[in-house]
């Protein structure tokens, strides 16, 4: 029964039940009580008497047909206030519920209002959880990233200290091996610090990445990418292969942004698991409305905790033990990415199975580029 129409029956009843109630209530204090008491109509102050238990009879009434309709109002108004203050659900609502755990009659008339108020109760503890542990891993996430800004500075510094030794001349192959690990900590200064520089600009424009799209080959782009990847002696331990069923496949992207994002998987794929890990990169266009890219790696997975925040801002994982853990946005940066183009991102992953990365992106784009 919806609440008005509960709501107008209730207050009917109560009105004629207050009605009821008071003629009953005069009528047996005259013809009762009063006598009872040997007061009389001859007596000269016996109209203020009936007069007066007439208007206590009115108040008792008043006051108990009042409690019914606003008890309930008044305690839904202090829930809320409670709400408002602390996202906590008041104890002292067990008073409305009976032993067998069912609404008492004057809360009955508000049993959606309650229920509402109790799941918004909860959907505020649950808010406030996420929130403390947002802010747990934002701090987390400030140390991190001033370990991992601080790390490659502490390499290029100390390289840059032997190659200014004056006391001990380096062979030019010293030389070259000091100033390639300083490149490349450099390298990876360079991605904290877009990865910083994307989530700025993702806060500023509500999420929206901006981006340019222009048409190109994407078989012939992920093939360079790879390319450059292969480049990387990090992957010399791993088996990293591209497959694609067609041989060109015109779509129209960002290739920077795009870059960004898929070398980001495939290095968190050579870094989240051990050597020997296959990693594959499958391109398919035999859906008509969008391409789909594929990368699935044989390594340690990932467990659902893990998979429920992947894509959340300063989430680090779990699953790695290499030393550059980078920003804790990689991920939520590249479901960003891949969303602006209008695409999609999905994960599946098992522990000890590895991990698999689904991919779409329109073939045919409405956005301007």
């Amino acid at each position: 029964m919806k609440i008005k129409l509960r709501f107008s029956i209730h207050f009917i009843l109560g009105l004629i039940a207050w009605l009821i109630s008071m003629g009953l209530s005069i009528m047996l204090t005259v013809e009762v009580l009063l006598p009872a008491l040997g007061l009389t109509e001859e007596m000269e102050s016996y109209d203020l008497i009936v007069f007066l238990a007439f208007a206590v009879n009115i108040g008792l009434s008043s006051a108990l047909f009042s409690w019914y309709f606003s008890s309930p109002i008044w305690l839904i108004i202090t829930w809320i206030s409670n709400l408002s203050r602390e996202p906590a659900i008041p104890t002292n609502t067990n008073r409305i519920y009976t032993k067998k755990n069912k609404l008492k009659a004057p809360y009955r008339l508000y049993s959606e209002v309650i229920t509402n108020i109790e799941e918004l109760g909860v959907n505020l503890q649950q808010a406030e959880l996420e929130r403390a542990k947002l802010e747990e891993l934002k701090r987390d996430w400030i140390a991190g990233i001033s370990h991992d800004l601080k790390t490659p500075l502490t390499y290029i510094s100390g390289y840059s200290a032997l190659l200014l030794n004056e006391d001990y001349t380096w062979s030019s192959e010293e030389q070259r091996s000091f100033i390639t690990e300083i490149m490349r900590k450099g390298k990876h200064m360079e991605d904290l610090i877009q990865d910083l520089s994307l989530s700025l600009q993702m806060n500023q424009n509500e999420s929206v990445i901006p981006i340019h799209l222009e048409p190109s080959d994407v078989v012939e782009f992920i093939r360079s990418l790879l390319a450059d990847t292969w480049n990387d002696p990090r992957l010399q331990a791993y088996d990293l292969n591209f497959h694609s069923d067609c041989d060109t496949l015109i779509l129209s992207f960002d290739s920077k942004l795009l870059y960004r994002a898929i070398q980001n998987l495939i290095m968190n794929a050579i870094l989240h698991n051990p050597p020997g890990t296959n990693i594959s990169v499958h391109l398919s266009s035999e859906n008509a409305h969008a391409a789909t890219l594929i990368i699935k790696d044989t390594g340690v997975g990932m467990d659902q905790e893990t998979l429920s925040h992947l894509f959340n801002k300063y989430d680090r994982g779990t699953t790695t033990n290499s030393k550059e853990f980078g920003t804790g946005l990689g991920m939520a940066i590249v479901k960003s990415l891949i969303v602006a183009h209008g695409g999609t991102i999905s994960v599946q992953s098992k522990v000890s199975e590895g991990t698999t990365f689904f991919i779409t992106l329109p073939k045919n784009t409405a956005l301007n580029y």
